[in-house]
């Protein structure tokens, strides 16, 4: 889950790179498996698929360029993406400041207030982390306002793309 602050920019130009039935209970188990999980930091792509064009995915900066931040996860936006509604996914980006819960961020890194926060790879694509990336894009992608803890769960990010 993403909580706004500042909204900055939102962008709902793009789809994922998944196939949805139209039956939002099914499409909320397809996109949670595939890791469409509001918070998560996501990337622009092509399909392989090639009706889909360019699509929204969590983003593995070891091979993705960090593009902006999932505003729903898939129980709020499956029926929304699906053939009755508009097939794309809600997008902010442009510096907005927001809170994220433990399914956006790396829950094992100890996170400091003013620090940068950097998106992660492979098995923790599109997770918020505190350490640099080993390969890839090195760039962070926010700055830490505020550190999860068990009676304040939320990670603050003050982005910075």
């Amino acid at each position: 889950m993403l909580k706004m602050v500042y909204y900055a920019q939102n962008d709902g130009s793009q789809g994922p790179d998944v196939t949805l039935t139209g039956d939002p209970g099914t499409d909320n188990t397809t996109l949670t498996s595939a890791g469409y999980l509001g918070g998560k930091i996501v990337a622009l792509k092509v399909s392989a698929v090639a009706a889909r064009g360019t699509v929204i995915v969590p983003c593995d900066t070891s091979t993705l360029v960090p593009y902006g931040f999932l505003m729903n996860g898939p129980g709020e936006f499956a029926g929304a993406i699906g053939p009755s509604g508009s097939g794309k996914i809600s997008v902010v980006r442009a510096m907005p400041t927001f809170l994220v819960d433990s399914q956006a961020y790396l829950l094992t890194d100890t996170f400091v207030i003013g620090s940068f926060l950097y998106c992660g790879s492979g098995a923790n694509a599109g997770l918020f982390t505190a350490e640099v990336p080993t390969a890839g894009n090195k760039n962070p992608v926010g700055i830490c306002t505020a550190i999860p803890s068990a009676t304040f769960p939320w990670l603050g990010v003050a982005a910075l793309i």
